[in-house]
């Protein structure tokens, strides 16, 4: 094992954001039933697995669209930046991609757009975590930059984990 991976896997196990991030959607999956669902960064099977993607956590009532912008990784292609769809999804899930989007203003602009009206944005970034997916991990995120992120939604719920001064991660939810 690497160095860079086996320091990946230690913070994995001391700030448990993975399993943070998998509480928060399985209570949100249980609730979700026959919605249009656009999941961008399903990100690449490992291990016979999708390592990333949460749709096992919701419902097959659901239209469940798995998406990245990578083709190699057998999903719908989707840049967030360059997504024209107009009140198409009752949710998007935008879960660990937001930190690699250089253009992030502009993804939140098309996802906004693509959402339908009570539409439903979910979002969850790193927050004090090791740079990963070099050279593309361009961001991290505060509580407060993502207020000004969601002031086009209502009802925005943020949830961190860790210590509010030092947050392992970000977690909301917002309506259109």
């Amino acid at each position: 094992m690497s160095l860079k991976k086996l320091f990946r896997t230690f913070s994995h196990m001391i700030f448990r954001t993975g399993s943070f991030r998998n509480s928060m959607i399985r209570k949100l999956a249980k609730k979700t039933e026959n919605k249009k669902i656009l999941e961008l960064g399903s990100g690449k099977i490992e291990k016979g697995r999708h390592e990333y993607s949460v749709k096992k956590f919701f419902s097959s009532s659901n239209d469940f669209i798995q998406s990245d912008i990578h083709p190699e990784y057998g999903h719908k292609i989707i840049d967030v930046t360059k997504m024209k769809n107009k009140g198409e999804f009752d949710m998007i899930l935008c879960l660990n991609v937001l930190e690699h989007v250089f253009g992030f203003e502009k993804a939140m602009e098309n996802m906004h757009r693509a959402l339908k009206k009570n539409g439903t944005l979910v979002f969850f970034v790193p927050g004090f975590y090791p740079l990963h997916d070099e050279p593309y991990d361009y961001w991290r995120f505060t509580e407060h930059s993502i207020r000004k992120l969601f002031q086009r939604f209502r009802n925005v719920r943020i949830r961190h984990s860790g210590i509010r001064q030092y947050p392992f991660a970000y977690y909301a939810e917002a309506v259109k």
